[in-house]
């Protein structure tokens, strides 16, 4: 059975044993909250996401720890760090199994819960480098992590740099601290700031355009202006 996005407008998620709640960041399992370390839940959100599927080595290692040299042992602690909160062991394999020289699949049975007030239907989007990057309503966190709903794989852009908050046709961004800033029409952004259709976007030096889907945009002939 494939991964879907299981989102409940009441906030109860029963379809499975163990919940990852992408937007509090927490894990419960039949209701009780697994406490994981930040990259344990991050290692726990790729796996969940790809399975049944094995997630290379590799594909690990640039994900969670990416331009930086790390122990090999690096990434089997943090396979061992969910093994022991889901009472799982290395010889059982019911929720992680290892890949030998391959990598690691997640096999037991769990769900992704969306951030609240995330629906299934795109409304805005970002367009970067050609790439449309749909919006839904509800919060989503662009970054340089995988597990962010808008992932920019640029250097300077942070692991989780900004928030897009999309209410109906109405949408803000705001800064999460991030290391070089965000930009909306030239300007470095403090607090939560709007957004309107057409605006251009800066996460560090990489520029994105935001746009409104289902809004008319005249067409440009060969003799208008760049």
């Amino acid at each position: 059975m494939g991964l879907g996005r299981f989102y409940n407008p009441s906030g109860a998620i029963s379809v499975s044993a163990i919940v990852v709640d992408v937007g509090t960041r927490l894990v419960r399992q039949e209701g009780i909250e697994i406490h994981l370390s930040p990259k344990a839940f991050d290692l726990l959100v790729i796996l969940v996401r790809n399975r049944p599927n094995a997630v290379a080595h590799e594909e690990l290692h640039a994900a969670l720890w990416p331009d930086v040299h790390i122990s090999e042992t690096s990434l089997s602690v943090l396979v061992t760090q969910l093994r022991k909160a889901f009472g799982d062991t290395s010889a059982d394999g019911r929720m992680i199994r290892t890949l030998h020289r391959v990598g690691y699949a997640f096999s037991g049975d769990a769900a992704i819960a969306e951030p609240a007030g995330l629906s299934g239907i795109p409304v805005c989007r970002l367009l970067w480098h050609g790439k449309s990057m749909d919006l839904f309503d509800g919060e989503s966190v662009i970054g340089r992590d995988r597990s962010c709903a808008v992932y920019i794989d640029a250097d300077s852009v942070s692991r989780h740099h900004a928030k897009v908050t999309v209410c109906g046709v109405e949408a803000s961004l705001e800064d999460l601290g991030s290391k070089n800033g965000t930009w909306v029409l030239g300007e470095r952004i403090h607090g939560i700031v709007p957004l309107t259709d057409g605006s251009s976007i800066r996460f560090g030096s990489e520029t994105v355009r935001f746009e409104i889907l289902g809004v008319d945009r005249p067409t440009k002939s060969a003799t208008d202006s760049s």
